[in-house]
């Protein structure tokens, strides 16, 4: 680190002396021309150092040749090493505290997982996933209109706190009416914190949080971007969608809060997404990464590991409350400053721990080659494997970018289906029917590397049946694609395609 800190300041150092040389010799012109060549080409040498894929490097070039100055602001929010990205020194001490302090109290082992998912469930928790629990139930909740009611449900029920984090957080009537659930919990001395991301979320202004505020709740917005630092921010954002309900019953899974999510946008009309009921000893796991979050954000507030970890506050907040079920949960996180993109390896050694088949939901997917070639070869050694996108996009970006990587998909005999009910965000995954995986990453290189995501994997459980019946569902009213209509396409849907292939490292 050393070493690579050194060179990046040589190679400042040197464009900035020759820039400098020249403004003291007056030539201004010179001056600008030679910034708008140096700081570009600085900034090539910094991503050639960084060892970066060949695909990112290739686009960083591309847009730092052609769009030199805008170039370099565009990398200097979105295109930094998400490696080199650092937390404050006190939101790292709280929450190391943390972690230690509630050790104890988490499943940490896979000792319990039946044989014929031992082997996968350890690679996963060896790539930075968490231990897995047998005693917690999963339901899976289909849709909004189960996800909303069921959610408004558990709140309701709290005594002790509710913790809510979203990345989009609307103020419309469903962000309403779950903000005055929580108004009335306030009331009746419920601890409420409210956390969304600072990009996700711009639009959640003073006049929505004021009555939250005033009742009593304490709220974060993740890395907002009125922050100063938000320049060295903006690319890395806090993805997840975490409910806890007093430490016992939680919810994670795809769905956002607002209007849209529960069907009622004249955009996109009906919305299909899937969110996750847990309630048991896994939930600890869901609170801790709330948690570690929040020690992230509120900066300013009261709060340190102590409060939810210390003498007489760890039975409030971490509860023992064990449920008999027939399956196992796991979950696993990763983020920017993760040491591995623990999400993207534990899908890769779920396809590579398939026997039979590998079905994929996914509103973005835009694969890194490993993840790409195993999907390949599972599908030439005899797997059924299928993947499930939108049949219209939510960007222009990402709808072509996906359809990018069909041709040699289905070249491979991997069947590809498009939703023909306007759109579909759910991001799932079923391995054999027996493995089943919902939480909020997408298949893509975005959630794999630059947000902070979170995926549960399920072993034998019900939820496994019943995402195999929704599947089945989605695809009786999806379009498969053939690789003759494929081929067929028009020339400008190619060249959409090739464009948005081309930025999509990028994105």
């Amino acid at each position: 680190m050393r070493n690579r800190i050194l060179q990046f300041a040589l190679v400042f150092l040197v464009a900035g002396g020759i820039i400098w040389g020249l403004y003291q010799l007056g030539y201004l012109f010179y001056v600008l021309t030679i910034s708008a060549t140096v700081v570009p080409l600085a900034v090539i040498m910094i991503i050639f150092i960084e060892n970066r894929t060949a695909e990112s490097t290739i686009a960083w070039f591309l847009v730092l040749i052609f769009l030199p100055i805008l170039g370099v602001i565009i990398w200097m929010m979105f295109g930094r090493n998400p490696r080199r990205r650092r937390r404050n020194r006190r939101s790292h001490d709280e929450r190391m505290l943390l972690k230690q302090a509630i050790r104890p109290v988490r499943s940490l082992a896979v000792s319990e997982l039946p044989p014929n998912h031992l082997k996968l469930a350890n690679t996963i928790r060896n790539f930075g996933g968490g231990g897995v629990d047998v005693h917690t139930a999963s339901q899976i909740l289909t849709n909004g209109n189960e996800t909303f009611p069921e959610i408004l449900r558990m709140i309701r029920s709290a005594k002790h706190h509710v913790h809510i984090q979203y990345y989009i957080y609307r103020n419309d009537e469903t962000g309403q009416a779950i903000r005055e659930a929580l108004i009335d919990r306030l009331n009746d001395g419920v601890e409420v914190r409210f956390m969304f991301d600072g990009l996700g979320s711009y639009m959640l202004g003073e006049g929505f949080l004021k009555p939250l505020r005033e009742a009593g709740a304490k709220i974060a917005a993740y890395d907002p971007i009125s922050s100063p630092l938000f320049i060295f921010t903006a690319n890395f954002r806090n993805h997840r969608k975490i409910v806890v309900v007093d430490g016992k019953i939680g919810f994670t899974g795809g769905l956002n809060v607002g209007d849209e999510y529960d069907g009622k946008s004249k955009k996109f009309g009906f919305w299909r997404d899937t969110h996750l009921r847990l309630e048991g000893r896994a939930v600890k796991e869901l609170q801790a990464t709330f948690l570690d979050d929040w020690l992230y954000a509120h900066l300013e507030g009261s709060d340190t590991w102590e409060t939810f970890a210390g003498e007489g506050a760890i039975d409030q907040y971490f509860p023992k409350h064990d449920v008999e079920t027939d399956g196992a949960v796991q979950l696993v996180t990763s983020g920017p400053t993760s040491k591995d993109p623990a999400i993207r390896n534990a899908l890769i050694a779920a396809i590579i721990s398939a026997q039979r088949s590998i079905w994929i939901s996914t509103p973005y997917l835009i694969p890194d080659n490993e993840t790409m070639t195993l999907l390949r070869l599972a599908a030439r050694a005899g797997l059924d494997v299928r993947i499930l996108t939108p049949g219209k996009g939510d960007s222009f970006t990402s709808y072509y970018g996906t359809r990018s990587y069909f041709g040699p998909l289905l070249k491979d005999g991997v069947k590809i289906y498009t939703y023909n009910r306007h759109f579909i965000h759910a991001k799932l995954f079923l391995v054999d029917g027996k493995i089943a995986v919902v939480g909020t990453a997408n298949m893509d290189i975005r959630s794999f590397v630059l947000n902070y995501e979170l995926m549960a994997f399920m072993y034998d459980s019900e939820s496994a049946a019943r995402l195999e019946r929704d599947f089945i569902d989605d695809f009786d009213v999806s379009i498969q694609l053939s690789s003759a209509d494929y081929v067929k396409r028009p020339m400008r849907f190619r060249i959409f395609e090739s464009f948005s292939r081309l930025i999509s490292p990028l994105l």
